[in-house]
């Protein structure tokens, strides 16, 4: 071909290419324009929030627990002056049995439980979109081993997913630092100081450790524990800032969320915007950057143990890379990890995706690890009843210790989820147990029907949000704990009964 043809030719790809693009993006933002519309919840920016320009007015929690007490009827006042109608069940109706008001505590307020004598203190940081309520069961476990536990809301959570749209991880940061400054004042030096984080909030505490590795006026954490931990989120993230931008032009504003939903949950959003993942993105890469150099100076023999509870398979955090980002780079010195595998009796394996098996094949191939790994499995194909099986620290591959648990898979449940792994089976929101009311427990709801029939995504009501096998945790937490003078009755972990707000 000539020269004038090839150009021709090149000229007509370039432009089918292209309109191929702009047709993508204006199909796009038509079903992004056609979806629900936002709400003043989505909308409002509370300014009683605590930023990390309000450090010097707000330094220690007394003060952080009063910013929240006008943060949270701040909200109230805002909403309830723009609502004609509340949506049915909407958390933020103060009518409506899912306000968290009308429970015995609001979970969505940063507390305080304190044991008759301290052994050890704790932080708890809750997970993206949630609150503090999502670590209870864990902070009134540790609070009868004589542990003082701080549930800390983060800035952003617990009252409106709007709160999420101008967060950074700065003020996170700023946040974790007063609380952690806080317990470790309240402690002797004997008395050591533990960081628990779930999702996020792992990422947060590994965050602030390796802060305090550099910097010596930081309180170091001996021990961390962490749920199912966002310590790298998928690729895609990168690119939120951008259609996050895009979203300032007129008309667009809801493309700066990746769900509208109705906030029918009184302790976590349903709603979700693209500035929340946009700052796990920012987080996480500065956690990869951190831990790199860490490496580079040989300095990682210097992190503490770390206890970490995760399934298999998990639709929130892409585990492949998250897990090794901090296991790799582990010395042995004690840590431990806990893996929860996919129900294998043979009829569920049946429909399984090979991706639910490429985890659990990495670990059990691999090694010697330098730490333990314990794999909450089925007993055989034949049985729907699990046993653990732990590999011990050192130990050739496929060489594990086996011990029998008398628990085994619910009925119709086939894995683990992102969201169950800190929720006992019997908590009264998630769980399948008692409530603190009917009718709306949000574990207990069985849904079936036509698709397309309800306001929310089927997959959202479907999937689990408790850990059928929550009673082996704790006894877990305390062996790797190993406190001195907590060797008590493991507790029942009841509903709080009187309102405490706050931390007074």
């Amino acid at each position: 071909m000539s020269r004038t043809t090839w150009k021709i030719l090149i000229l007509v790809v370039v432009s089918l290419v292209i309109g191929a693009f702009s047709g993508i993006i204006v199909l796009y933002i038509q079903m992004a324009r056609g979806g629900a519309e936002l709400e003043p919840w989505h909308r409002l920016r509370p300014e009683a929030e605590f930023t990390v320009a309000r450090v010097d007015e707000i330094n220690d929690l007394e003060a952080y627990a009063a910013l929240e007490d006008r943060l949270f009827n701040e909200i109230a006042e805002t909403v309830s002056g723009e609502v004609q109608t509340w949506p049915v069940l909407s958390r933020l109706d103060p009518a409506s049995p899912t306000n968290p008001d009308t429970f015995p505590q609001n979970w969505n307020h940063s507390f305080l439980l304190e044991p008759d004598r301290v052994v050890a203190g704790a932080v708890l940081l809750h997970g993206l979109s949630d609150s503090p309520y999502s670590l209870r069961a864990v902070a009134q476990h540790l609070q009868d081993r004589g542990v003082l536990c701080v549930g800390l809301r983060l800035p952003g959570h617990g009252g409106v997913p709007g709160g999420l749209t101008s967060v950074r991880m700065e003020d996170w940061r700023a946040a974790v630092r007063l609380a952690v400054r806080e317990v470790g004042g309240r402690l002797d030096p004997s008395q050591p100081l533990i960081l628990v984080g779930y999702s996020n909030g792992a990422a947060l505490a590994l965050d602030y450790t390796l802060d305090a590795l550099d910097d010596g006026d930081l309180p170091m954490p001996e021990r961390l524990v962490f749920f199912s931990p966002a310590l790298a989120v998928a690729r895609i993230a990168a690119f939120a800032r951008w259609q996050r931008l895009v979203s300032a032009l007129p008309g667009l504003e809801k493309l700066a969320w990746t769900d509208i939903l109705p906030e029918y949950d009184p302790f976590k959003f349903n709603s979700f915007p693209l500035r929340a993942g946009e700052e796990i993105y920012r987080l996480t890469s500065d956690l990869e950057k951190k831990l790199e150099r860490l490496e580079g100076e040989g300095r990682q023999d210097r992190l503490p143990p770390v206890l970490s509870f995760l399934s298999v398979v998990d639709a929130t955090v892409p585990v492949e890379v998250s897990l090794p980002r901090l296991y790799s780079r582990l010395e042995a010195n004690g840590s431990r990890l806990v893996l929860f595998d996919v129900d294998r009796e043979a009829r569920s394996e049946a429909f399984l995706t090979p991706k639910a098996n490429s985890m659990l094949s990495a670990v059990e191939q691999g090694g010697p690890w330098s730490f333990d790994i314990s794999i909450v499995t089925n007993h055989s194909p034949e049985t729907d009843q699990v046993e653990l099986r732990t590999i011990r620290t050192g130990s050739p591959a496929g060489e594990f210790e086996t011990d029998e648990l008398s628990v085994e898979w619910p009925r119709g449940v086939y894995s683990l989820s992102h969201v169950a792994m800190p929720f006992p089976c019997d908590d009264p929101i998630y769980g399948v147990g008692l409530a603190w009311r009917d009718p709306f427990p949000l574990g207990r709801i069985d849904p079936r029907g036509e698709k397309g029939a309800l306001v929310v995504p089927l997959s959202l009501l479907m999937r689990l949000r408790y850990n059928p096998f929550f009673e082996i945790i704790p006894p877990m937490i305390d062996q790797f704990l190993a406190l001195e003078g907590t060797c008590v009755a493991a507790p029942e972990l009841e509903p709080v009964t009187v309102p405490v707000p706050g931390f007074r």
